[in-house]
């Protein structure tokens, strides 16, 4: 059975028709931002510490059609993306031309992890908040544990909680929230941990923790966070944002 991140095979292979370059941009037939504002500015921040690596090896966990990792690997870092879309990574080999970048289509829960070596930075590229299920969060967060050097950089950028779900319930008209995931209508019954609600079957999409419990995973994780960022919801957003630099323990 599919995970249910496998899901996102659909939704680039419909970007790509319709001409959008990078998850989350508006129109088509336009030339895709490096990153959105928001993470560039993070994304400056967090490697303008003292304790953050300035060159070396860097690798993007879902790192979709690759604007984080441009915009990265501009700076002087070598780049691997996964990313378990097939048409996302085409994408992301089209437009990342001349730069020293590895895309690679794989399951960042089940990584032969040995394979990559080590790296000095490991970017959560809006990631883990597709991962719903608890133990896959588990197995994720200890990929990244495994695969980053000690003393290494680990950027998590996720959705989180607390949520407005007067909001949600605005813009996500048909979804269900149960226990802290996003489920939308699907029917493709070959994917995994579907769930029926009023006879209809959902899928899980998004896990939206609190802001506090996440950080609680990438501790116990083996993590020791070191700039934290987290922005509430508001009326536009029925859910936060939390972005994070963290360094394994060595």
């Amino acid at each position: 059975m599919k995970k249910p991140y496998e899901g996102h095979e659909i939704a680039y292979q419909r970007m790509r028709k319709k001409g959008i370059l990078v998850w989350g941009q508006k129109g088509s037939g336009t030339t895709g931002k490096s990153c959105r504002a928001e993470t560039n500015n993070f994304l400056k921040d967090v490697l303008s510490q003292p304790w953050a690596p300035q060159s070396g090896r860097v690798i993007e966990l879902g790192c979709g059609t690759g604007p984080i990792l441009r915009w990265v690997c501009k700076r002087g870092f070598s780049g691997v993306g996964i990313d378990v879309s097939k048409t996302a990574i085409a994408m992301a080999k089209e437009q990342s031309k001349g730069l020293d970048i590895k895309f690679r289509q794989g399951d960042v829960c089940n990584l032969n992890t040995k394979s990559f070596g080590k790296f000095d930075v490991v970017i959560d590229g809006l990631c883990l908040h597709c991962i719903t299920d608890t133990k896959d969060r588990g197995v994720y967060l200890d990929n990244v544990f495994k695969i980053l050097k000690d003393g290494g950089l680990f950027v998590l950028l996720t959705m989180c909680g607390p949520m407005y779900r007067k909001r949600f319930y605005e813009v996500c008209k048909g979804h269900k929230i149960v226990k802290k995931v996003v489920y939308v209508p699907f029917e493709d019954k070959s994917y995994g941990m579907l769930s029926k609600f009023n006879g209809k079957n959902y899928l899980p999409s998004r896990y939206i923790g609190h802001w506090k419990d996440i950080l609680g995973e990438v501790h116990r994780a083996g993590f020791e966070s070191k700039l934290i960022r987290y922005n509430a919801n508001n009326r536009k957003d029925f859910c936060g944002t939390l972005t994070v630099g963290a360094l394994k323990y060595h």
